[in-house]
């Protein structure tokens, strides 16, 4: 079957699952507000100006100062919702499901950045105040400059303190299909929200498993000794849930470092990427793992793997000039975890995670199942 035909046969699979099924999900922890940028390469008057184009380009700005001074102008395009987790709870909001946010949304009330998406999730539990970055964006990827201090509030304690302890949290975990614990780099707390969440709720909360969708997210700044210990509780998680760890291409080789293998010499990319999925779920004991490149994504679970090209990147599926890129690998995560929670095949689920996100990174909105079904629909090949 040529890829156009995976591409309508994912949306069909999609347009069968009933319009009732809307996977209870939960998604935490973090929250942040985005101010997307350009960089000025020329300023021709007042209200207009030629943006640095790429990373590169900046880079050779940057390196032609060394031993002099340079002054960049960043121009504020727009601000917006931010974080891993709220951008992850948005677009499945815009996927029906129903969706509890815990994260740093605000303080005594939601900041209005996050309003919208109070409106549209079932449930929204704020730790505090969110984080905030400055998203600068070129046609060939995205430099994050984060303030962090506001993620230190996110603890197990405080988690525990704003959903009304033991007993509050176990609530929020009782129903849940799915759960999804993003940001894991830059929560520092993370491994012990995993710990505790394993020890005290989840152990005989219930008798069947949800699925438990991690994002590391950039863990190269991390320890080795982090990130062995962020595995060790994925797998005391594992014991309650069906853990799916989700990565980009720079994350999966990063794991693959960490427990002493090497990225497989094997073509096209997603083959290697499927084979790296083989290697890094078994031997970190878990139900799932999917990587999503540019051009293509695969994943492996405990009865296969499959690989399949149209990630957010290319064979239709790639925008050369995107309306925004900060957020596409959430909205690819967004769709393949609703696709796993409906039921649908996971080497589906992979396309549907790439149309979701090559439909925001054309709009700037998350998708509806019905959006995402139509631009599989009219995906043409070549």
């Amino acid at each position: 079957m040529d890829h156009t035909a995976l591409c309508r046969a994912a949306a069909a699979s999609l347009q069968a699952v009933p319009p009732t099924v809307r996977p209870d999900v939960m998604i935490g922890f973090d929250g942040f507000i985005d101010y997307i940028m350009d960089v000025v390469a020329k300023r021709d008057d007042a209200t207009s100006y030629r943006s640095i184009p790429t990373i590169a380009d900046l880079g050779k700005r940057i390196s032609d100062a060394a031993g002099k001074s340079a002054n960049l102008e960043l121009v504020i395009k727009k601000s917006k919702i931010g974080g891993n987790g709220p951008i992850m709870a948005n677009a499945m909001c815009s996927l029906d499901c129903q969706v509890t946010s815990v994260g740093l949304l605000g303080g005594e009330v939601v900041d209005p950045v996050f309003a919208p998406l109070a409106a549209r999730a079932r449930k929204v539990v704020s730790l505090g105040p969110p984080a905030s970055t400055d998203a600068l964006e070129f046609t060939d990827g995205k430099i994050m400059l984060n303030r962090l201090l506001p993620m230190d509030a996110i603890t197990y304690e405080r988690f525990l303190a704003k959903t009304g302890g033991v007993a509050g949290a176990k609530d929020l975990f009782r129903t849940a299909q799915g759960i999804a614990t993003v940001n894991w780099t830059m929560t520092m707390g993370m491994t012990d929200i995993w710990r505790g969440i394993a020890k005290d709720i989840l152990a005989g909360l219930r008798s069947d498993r949800p699925l438990w969708f991690i994002d590391l997210a950039d863990p190269a700044k991390r320890t080795v000794s982090d990130i062995e210990a962020a595995i060790e509780a994925m797998r005391a998680l594992q014991r309650h849930a069906d853990v799916v760890l989700g990565l980009n291409e720079a994350e999966c080789r990063q794991m693959l470092t960490v427990i002493g293998e090497k990225w497989p010499e094997k073509t096209p990319e997603w083959e290697a990427a499927r084979h790296a999925c083989e290697i890094i779920r078994a031997r970190l004991g878990i139900s799932w793992t999917m990587c999503h490149l540019v051009r293509s994504a695969a994943a492996a679970w405990g009865a296969g793997s499959a690989g399949s090209a149209g990630s957010v990147g290319s064979n239709g599926f790639f925008e050369p000039r995107p309306v925004i890129t900060t957020g596409a690998g959430d909205h690819f995560n967004a769709g393949f975890f609703a696709s796993l929670l409906a039921g649908i095949d996971p080497a589906q689920g992979l396309l549907i995670g790439g149309a979701t996100s090559g439909f925001y990174v054309r709009t700037a909105v998350s998708p509806s199942r019905a959006q995402v079904i139509e631009f599989l629909r009219s995906y043409t090949a070549g």
